[in-house]
């Protein structure tokens, strides 16, 4: 059973959807392997949690939105 793990910031339930279709449709499509047999795992992290830079991932977007 292939397993796809995604590591993001948190997102919408409609994002987490499509972005689980999308990359099994492009994980069957490389590997030939049938879209029932993949698992996939979204692990979201608060912004808080996010570093880039020396500077967390809500420092980041809050610079942005000034």
């Amino acid at each position: 059973m292939p397993v796809i793990t995604v590591a993001i910031h948190p997102i919408s339930q409609d994002e987490k959807t499509l972005l689980i279709r999308k990359l099994t449709d492009a994980a069957v499509e490389i590997t030939k392997v049938s879209a029932d047999k993949y698992v996939v795992f979204i692990q979201e992290f608060d912004n808080g949690a996010i570093g880039l830079a020396g500077k967390s991932r809500a420092e980041i977007v809050a610079g942005a939105s000034s």
